[in-house]
């Protein structure tokens, strides 16, 4: 099987015209997908997917940059290993694979990188002549939404300490998160960024962490909101502090800011599990904070929150990656940690 993209600057109208195949149907949509742009979906936060299952000897998709110039993509065919693909600001159209049996075969399209690196837009498939588009693969029952920073993102884990933050080297696939709900047989939507904090960011900026960001269906867009309604997670998995971690952060002011995000996330998911994470690193002081914004929820009355610490990564055996972050190997030990706190509370 071949795998290479056409650099081809923008497909003419007659190619778009066939692209644009039942566009909301024909597709399997996972994430907070931004509808509002005539021209295709756009894909923003890491972990965003789009999916099709096709009877045809290969493959082509139209994609565009919307935002920025920085996202990369998981390219998976019938389950198989992952190739990543850059998203060129000049190039719309990309042979995704060629020389498959004329048989039934499924396609995902997975965003490896954060809405900060940029967003992309999809703007349909075309298949080989004599090709048809089948009904898209099932969703899955079972719903997770992840809340963190540059861990939740999957920051840096395939580069090395010593490398400067590089896109490519980002893959959400491979974070936590995502391994844990593959784990589960479980869709999530990753609201991840990376630096940012409960009550400040890396930055030092306090005037856009989460709590202010949550809200975005699309996070380059500040204006941009998403409907609550429209996808209800059975478990939301929060995993911030790292960031408010570089600061002299009040106790106080902490715990408060945390219990009101919390008591958001439950007034749009009144059913949801709620675990609170921090870790792998850098944990004290702000371990015991999360842990008592936890009790306090739990002694208001609210006893589907939970916390849980992550074990200390382990930098001798499993190193570190790109700017100190979390390795692959470290992400899995993670995800182990996750999927059986979430086993225990949800018996799935």
């Amino acid at each position: 099987m071949n795998k290479y993209w056409q650099p081809i600057v923008r497909p003419s109208g007659e190619q778009l015209k066939s692209a644009q195949f039942d566009m909301r149907n024909s597709i399997r949509y996972v994430g907070r997908i931004d509808w509002s742009d005539d021209g295709g979906p756009i894909l923003s936060w890491p972990g965003s997917s789009i999916a099709a299952r096709f009877k045809g000897s290969s493959i082509t998709m139209y994609m565009t940059v919307k935002h920025r110039d920085h996202s990369w993509v998981n390219v998976s065919i019938d389950g198989g290993e992952p190739y990543k693909l850059y998203i060129d600001a000049g190039v719309s159209v990309y042979t995704l694979a060629t020389d498959l049996r004329d048989d039934v075969h499924t396609i995902e399209v997975y965003k490896r990188t954060e809405g900060m690196f940029g967003s992309i837009q999809f703007m349909g498939f075309t298949l080989s002549e004599g090709g048809t588009f089948l009904e898209p693969p099932a969703r899955l029952t079972r719903k997770v939404e992840i809340i963190g920073d540059s861990i939740s993102c999957g920051s840096g884990n395939e580069g090395r300490e010593e490398d400067l933050t590089k896109p490519e080297n980002e893959n959400n696939e491979l974070a936590y998160g995502t391994i844990a709900t593959h784990a589960l047989d479980a869709e999530h939507h990753t609201i991840a960024v990376s630096g940012i904090g409960l009550v400040v960011n890396y930055d030092n900026d306090r005037d856009n962490t989460m709590p202010v960001q949550y809200k975005r269906l699309n996070p380059i867009i500040p204006e941009s909101r998403w409907d609550f309604s429209s996808w209800i997670p059975d478990l939301v998995v929060i995993n911030l502090g790292t960031n408010d971690n570089n600061f002299a952060i009040d106790q106080q002011e902490f715990v408060t800011t945390y219990c009101r995000f919390v008591t958001r996330i439950r007034s749009n998911y009144p059913q949801a599990k709620i675990v609170m994470t921090l870790g792998p690193f850098q944990q004290w002081p702000l371990k015991d904070y999360v842990v008592e914004a936890c009790e306090q929820l739990r002694a208001a009355g609210d006893l589907n929150i939970y916390s849980l610490i992550f074990d200390l990564i382990d930098t001798q055996r499993d190193g570190l990656g790109e700017e100190g972050h979390p390795t692959t190997n470290t992400h899995v030990k993670m995800a182990d940690q996750l999927t059986q706190e979430i086993k225990r509370i949800m018996a799935w």
